[in-house]
């Protein structure tokens, strides 16, 4: 397959870089970075979303008693994984009286934080309709 020129992106609409298809990983990182650039501007900065300063503090000393990752779908893991993040089982979004309710907490990896937010919210903290 012969090489053809990059497609470009907004800051290199005529990159000199011969790729075999598509765009060079220079454009590809700067069209990615401005989509989630857009992504963040329409959900709000963490405090607007109610993650807090205090959040982050109760979120610490969480994973401190829970340090375990439960998984998401439950049991994922064959082995234990530790947890990096204070999970809301029911969103804060969708339930804000339970946002600050303990049983409402559960503690998950990265992965599986992750994994449960392209599932249930459109990977992106939307809720969905």
């Amino acid at each position: 397959m012969g090489l053809r020129p990059c497609l470009g992106c907004a800051t290199r609409p005529r990159c000199p870089t011969l790729v075999a298809k598509g765009r060079c990983s220079q454009c590809d990182e700067v069209r990615n970075r401005a989509r989630h650039e857009r992504i963040d501007a329409d959900r709000g900065s963490r405090h607007e979303r109610g993650y807090t300063n205090a959040w982050a503090a109760y979120s610490r000393r969480r994973l401190v008693e829970h340090p375990w990752c439960v998984g998401y779908p439950l049991g994922v893991h064959s082995e234990p994984t530790l947890a990096q993040c204070t999970d809301h089982v029911q969103s804060g979004r969708s339930r804000p009286d339970l946002f600050w309710d303990p049983a409402n907490h559960q503690s998950l990896c990265h992965d599986c934080n992750k994994r449960k937010a392209i599932a249930e919210e459109q990977g992106f903290g939307r809720a969905t309709a």
